[in-house]
């Protein structure tokens, strides 16, 4: 009898042991999930890396939402065709990301996040939808857009896209588990902001080879009209140098 207790506690022993080990592994968990928020709608799978670290990766993207208004056409000429344009703008924003939280204690919901979104640096595209221009003017005049002006290409048109940096670190803090702890479900919220850098507006012209070739534009002195939206939209995301994100997120443990 005192074999068979002996025996018992020994395997019990090595049983909690091993998953003591098992629970000390690396990577030993995975997740999945799903976020809404500023940042797009997000998709991503985690795991943890420590009890202290978990490591998101995945992407986001908001929908290419349309929006199109009338602008100021930029030409002292006689010859234009309307006093304003059609212009429209096209939202184009996809990223990816690699996001690290670290969490004070093995037991903590509350997180620090550290990490970037990389993606295409442009963030909106705007271009005319209605021919605007007589042809003398084709590649002189333009259209105005905020504090730029954006000339026309060789066929009259215009094509403007506003940038940022293709690399976005981001910094924030949050509750929830990336990996949910004792359940398959959880859910977490993050707030924090992505350093954009400086944004600018860049357009495109044709060179003598017929080939498309983009370059910065510099803000002119000139000043617009505050009741143009479109114009109102391109000065204040022109200024802004950090996006704020908040974000929840629905996630579940796989194992």
């Amino acid at each position: 009898m005192k074999k068979l207790t002996l025996i018992l506690v020994c395997a019990l022993l090595a049983t909690t042991v091993r998953a003591q080990d098992e629970d000390k592994r690396l990577f030993n968990h995975l997740a999945a999930g799903l976020s809404l928020g500023t940042d797009g709608i997000g998709l991503d799978v985690a795991m943890p890396a420590t009890k202290y670290l978990g490591i998101r990766a995945g992407i986001s993207f908001l929908p290419h939402v349309k929006y199109s208004d009338y602008v100021d056409i930029d030409s002292d000429s006689e010859s234009i065709i309307a006093d304003e344009v059609k212009v429209e703008g096209k939202l184009n924003k996809i990223d990816g990301k690699l996001l690290v939280d670290f969490y004070p204690t093995e037991k903590s919901n509350f997180h620090i996040t550290a990490g970037a979104f990389i993606g295409g640096s442009k963030m909106i595209k705007a271009y005319n939808t209605t021919p605007f221009l007589a042809r003398e003017d084709w590649g002189v005049a333009g259209i105005r857009l905020g504090d730029y002006r954006v000339t026309s290409d060789d066929e009259g048109n215009v094509h403007a896209d506003l940038r940022v940096n293709a690399f976005k670190p981001y910094l924030g803090i949050g509750f929830g588990r990336s990996v949910p702890r004792n359940k398959r479900v959880g859910v977490m919220c993050d707030l924090g902001v992505q350093f954009w850098g400086k944004p600018g507006l860049w357009t495109t012209t044709k060179n003598d080879w017929g080939e498309r070739e983009y370059h910065k534009l510099e803000k002119s002195d000139m000043t617009f009209d505050d009741n143009d939206d479109a114009n109102k939209a391109f000065d204040i995301l022109s200024k802004v140098i950090v996006y704020p994100v908040l974000s929840i997120r629905l996630c579940g443990r796989i194992f």
